[in-house]
């Protein structure tokens, strides 16, 4: 008999604290289940939204392969809508500006590489587009714009590349021993690769004070 007011009294107190604690207990493992399952679903979800950027980016580069058109920056526009905070953006946001340039609509392409640096923060993608829009700004005799453009990048990012377009910048705002000083230090990043540093040579060779300088390359 004792025994089993004993198994009563255990099965009372389980009783009692299913109805203290059952429903919080069952809120609680429903919601660690529904955080399971809905961090697996955001995952998967990240994964197909991956999957979909890159595959537009392809569709992209396709048309992009024909040149500039619209059917080319719609495919790219939809891209920068859909995907903004991308490396796809990012990378379909400098193409666009690459196509517009050769379609000779440059504010077209300063407004494609501005988005890219607005949205890129300080990647290597944003970096790239602030070296082109520098190029834009130099190109066009905007020789402030361009060196206040560049200062936004940090000194480890592509070092040749931009210590030749700062050196640029400043030859063209007459900063001659600047500039000269600017292409040795591209010039030495250049030897310590064992690249070809001949051209970089050549434009520092040729300053003058009265002589204008050859810029980098269109963007």
């Amino acid at each position: 008999m004792e025994n089993n007011t004993s198994e009563r009294e255990q099965l009372e107190q389980i009783r009692r604290w299913w109805d203290a604690n059952g429903k919080s207990l069952v809120l609680g493992v429903g919601l660690g289940l529904a955080g399971l399952f809905g961090y697996r679903y955001w995952d998967s979800a990240q994964d197909a939204k991956a999957l979909n950027a890159s595959t537009n980016y392809q569709k992209f580069l396709e048309a992009a392969s024909a040149g500039p058109g619209e059917d080319t920056e719609r495919a790219g526009t939809a891209i920068l809508e859909a995907y903004p905070d991308s490396s796809y953006a990012q990378l379909a946001g400098l193409m666009l500006a690459r196509l517009a340039v050769d379609a000779k609509k440059l504010d077209k392409a300063r407004e494609h590489l501005q988005w890219v640096i607005d949205h890129g923060k300080q990647s290597e993608l944003a970096a790239m587009a602030r070296g082109r829009l520098a190029q834009l700004q130099l190109a066009e005799g905007d020789h402030e714009a361009a060196a206040k453009t560049l200062a936004g990048v940090p000194e480890e990012s592509g070092k040749v590349l931009f210590a030749e377009l700062r050196a640029d910048v400043l030859a063209a705002q007459g900063d001659i021993e600047g500039a000269r000083a600017m292409y040795e230090r591209a010039i030495a990043d250049v030897v310590e690769t064992d690249g070809n540093a001949a051209y970089l040579e050549m434009k520092r060779d040729a300053l003058r004070a009265d002589a204008p300088v050859a810029t980098s390359g269109k963007p």
